[in-house]
């Protein structure tokens, strides 16, 4: 058993308002093995994942954090999905399966195959593309990222060095309650302390801006068309690229990434007044992680009106570094700390009282950027080497379209999901991505 911390319970709780999925996407050419024996392989595979071998167990009332505990990989988690022939069909197949998020309390991820995929971008011939399901309370982009190279890997498993052993012994509910009833009075000792402890942590943050040593964060921007809420359907595009080319436009593949989207959102939002295009950004907390979620977002500008393409990466990678720099700041281990001490109860209320309906006048982003690098181009399924990955961050109420840049190797992808009901011209959008490249 492993008891959630805060920050990942709130993620599961929070995924009863805002469905967060992740979907890692990997194409792979060269599979000789009859998919029916790829599907057996992945579950014994995963059978040897401790992060693959875990359910969520809730506690009556929220007396406490849900925990992990043991359980049996089924034959249902991997998923054969035949009649689709060509890249497209495979793209609108997984959207349209987006809808079916997981319920932990049963399964924390699945696996979706599609076989012979005809148009696979970057690919010579057909291609097995497998689509690695997985709850974001699990782990974030780049703990998920590892669970899949080990998925995806024919080397024996490995522990990974973070990731919690599953312990054979299990309690009951009533005693989950029993433990998080306990513990109360010292959360809320801890709590009190601690929240003076981020108070104070807050205002050192405020002396360092006053002073220069950090740069002030932009407040939010208005909201553009793209700022609605989403729907239920779903519309993925991919956009293959290179690391190398991404560098070039921004010296880095995120800067360039947010270089490129910039341009495209620019160009499909034309005529706008406003100039002031952000991306939510999401940046990975310094230190060791505590949970299995270790990241924050920040909006970065995509200083669109700079013309001039060096000035505009310079800009862009400066409001980058600048998200990094008071993401480092103490402040974070500080309300990292403070979460920790946070009553379960307290916590599980504060989610259900969250109204997705509201929405505000200003947004930290008018899209979203979610960019991991997935590693070495080694990874292998049923004889075959893997060609691409690819990822699909979830649409949020106020955020219609999102981007991933997923890179193996030295392939990226720039992933776009949206909703038909906002963008209603999503190819002409992917058009213009593929422009801004170059």
């Amino acid at each position: 058993m492993e008891r959630m911390t805060a920050t990942d319970a709130q993620t599961h709780w929070m995924s009863a308002k805002i469905p967060n999925d992740q979907f890692l996407l990997f194409g792979f050419v060269g599979v000789r093995a009859p998919l029916e024996r790829v599907a057996a392989d992945l579950e014994r595979r995963a059978s040897a994942i401790a992060d693959l071998r875990l359910r969520v167990r809730e506690v009556p009332v929220a007396l406490d954090h849900p925990y992990w505990v043991s359980a049996p990989v089924g034959a249902d988690q991997v998923r054969i999905h035949r009649g689709v022939s060509d890249w497209d069909g495979c793209l609108a197949d997984l959207a349209g399966r987006m809808a079916d998020q997981l319920d932990t309390t049963s399964r924390a991820w699945r696996v979706h195959l599609y076989d012979a995929v005809q148009a696979v971008p970057g690919a010579d011939g057909a291609t097995t593309v497998a689509v690695l399901q997985i709850a974001h309370a699990l782990g974030d982009g780049s703990r998920a990222t590892r669970i899949a190279r080990e998925l995806f890997d024919s080397r024996p498993i490995t522990t990974p060095e973070n990731a919690s052993p599953v312990r054979s012994f299990d309690i009951g509910s009533t005693a989950m309650a029993g433990l998080g009833l306990a513990r109360l009075p010292l959360q809320l000792v801890s709590l009190v302390r601690r929240g003076r402890r981020a108070h104070l942590a807050h205002r050192d943050l405020e002396r360092d801006i006053a002073t220069g040593e950090l740069a002030e964060p932009r407040p939010g921007g208005p909201r553009a068309p793209i700022n609605a809420a989403p729907g239920e359907r779903r519309e993925l595009r991919v956009v293959l690229t290179s690391a190398r080319r991404l560098h070039d436009l921004g010296g880095s593949v995120t800067v360039g990434a947010l270089v490129v989207i910039g341009q495209a959102l620019a160009s499909h939002l034309s005529p706008r007044p406003d100039t002031d295009l952000r991306a939510e950004v999401t940046i990975a907390k310094p230190g060791p992680a505590r949970a299995r979620n270790h990241f924050r977002n920040a909006g970065v500008d995509l200083h669109v009106d700079e013309t001039d393409p060096t000035r505009r990466a310079t800009a862009i990678r400066d409001d980058l570094d600048a998200a990094r720099r008071r993401t480092d700041h103490h402040l974070t281990e500080a309300e990292s700390a403070a979460m920790r001490s946070v009553p379960a109860a307290l916590l599980a209320w504060g989610v259900r009282s969250f109204d997705t309906a509201v929405v505000p006048e200003l947004v930290t982003g008018h899209t979203v950027v979610s960019s991991v690098h997935r590693g070495a181009a080694d990874l292998t399924l049923g004889g075959g080497q893997v060609c691409l990955t690819a990822g699909f961050p979830a649409l949020s109420p106020v955020q219609s379209l999102t981007h991933g840049v997923h890179g193996i190797g030295d392939t990226v992808a720039i992933s776009i999901t949206a909703s038909p009901d906002v963008v209603t011209d999503l190819d002409g959008y992917r058009d213009r991505v593929v422009e801004a490249l170059g």
